[in-house]
């Protein structure tokens, strides 16, 4: 990880690991002093290496498919000039939450409600790609993901990634996890925050009140205001936006999610893997959990009895190579696919961030919400 020294490596990793403790918490548990630890997370995120959300748990709130889309574009067409017309046209979309594009490629994630309104945003997005021009030969390849009918293994936690990296950049030579006796199930406690059957599980959508319903929008929207802050935007007290969140996260209705940064630490490699699996051989969940598919620099894998799709990031080249020679080899050996997965790389460098989890919108559009970010609208005032 470029640009950080040891104390800001660590807060870093406690950070992404653990979420939901405090500053003193976590210090204790890196054995730092307060001080050390409060200066160097407080430098971390001045230097934008991370980013805070609240994930609305959407399997919970009535939501009922994931679906992801990978495209490739008319190179002669630039990047810029393609999102200035499809963020008017596709990202205006709430239900895309994810975008990333470049110079010939891109890929989104979309959480919806039903199929309809998934199919919505697909037409309109082919329809805008061919008047402008912006298609190759093939139609963007769309994996709808019913949450009934699929597992999400990992949902964007980067911790094994944050501990892996230090591994082989750090000073030290040791892995984080390790100095400091970190289970590896600490590791991997974020990865099944999305892992929620509606079949077993009811929606708590309809025992919201119109206050919590409200509240999770603005947490959601500003997930790095304190309860005293957000009550200068919100039209409810600190006391009320302090005690609906807390219980929204005991309830697992929202859950809390620190999110790296990649390209300010210098990763450069983003890359998908799209396997079609033999259905005479479907892949089960436990299969899928192996660490030959779910490795450690993989930030968002979800899959099906005949289908699994993987984002993983990597540093270089060399670590490319190694992780997607293991994820071939495994899925090869045990006679899981007859053809060579689709493989798409993409540069951190040079791609272009459209949407970068956004839930605020499409949380106000599920609960019908008619807000307006009252007493105080000026972000930036609350932050400092």
């Amino acid at each position: 990880m470029k640009n950080l020294n040891d104390a800001e490596r660590t807060a870093l990793f406690g950070l992404v690991t653990f979420p939901d403790l405090n500053d003193m918490d976590l210090s204790q548990r890196f054995s730092m002093k307060y001080s050390t630890f409060a200066s160097a997370k407080s430098r971390v995120i001045a230097k934008g290496f991370v980013d805070e959300y609240y994930l609305p748990v959407f399997p919970r709130l009535g939501f009922e498919l994931l679906a992801t889309v990978y495209t490739d574009f008319n190179p002669a067409v630039t990047v810029e000039e393609r999102v200035k017309n499809t963020i008017k046209h596709v990202e205006v979309y709430p239900e895309m939450v994810f975008s990333l594009g470049e110079s010939h490629r891109g890929f989104s994630i979309s959480i919806a409600e039903n199929v309809t309104r998934v199919m919505r945003i697909s037409l309109e997005r082919i329809k805008l790609f061919a008047e402008l021009n912006l298609l190759e030969i093939e139609l963007p390849t769309e994996i709808m993901l019913p949450f009934e009918l699929s597992n999400i293994h990992r949902y964007f936690n980067l911790s094994p990634l944050i501990n892996l990296t230090y591994s082989t950049t750090g000073k030290s030579g040791s892995e984080l996890s390790k100095e400091f006796s970190i289970p590896r199930s600490d590791l991997l406690f974020g990865d099944s925050i999305m892992q929620v059957n509606p079949k077993n599980e009811r929606s708590q959508e309809d025992d919201l009140s119109r206050v919590e319903k409200e509240l999770m929008y603005y947490i959601v929207k500003y997930p790095q205001l304190s309860a005293a802050k957000l009550a200068n935007i919100a039209p409810y007290s600190r006391h009320t936006i302090s005690k609906v969140r807390e219980d929204m996260l005991y309830r697992g209705l929202l859950t809390k999610q620190v999110i790296p940064n990649l390209n300010v630490l210098g990763y450069s490699i983003l890359s998908l893997f799209h396997a079609r699996i033999d259905p005479s051989k479907p892949i089960d969940p436990s299969t899928c959990n192996r660490r030959e598919i779910l490795q450690d620099e993989t930030v968002f894998l979800v899959s099906r009895p005949t289908e699994l799709l993987m984002l993983a990031v990597y540093e270089d080249y060399v670590h490319y190579n190694k992780g997607m020679g293991a994820f071939i080899q495994f899925l090869k050996s045990g006679n899981y696919i007859t053809k060579i997965p689709t493989i798409r790389n993409h540069s951190l460098k040079e791609a272009i961030m459209i949407k970068r989890f956004q839930y605020h919108e499409l949380l106000r559009q599920r609960f019908s919400l008619n807000i307006k970010d009252g007493r105080d609208t000026n972000i930036d005032d609350h932050l400092s």
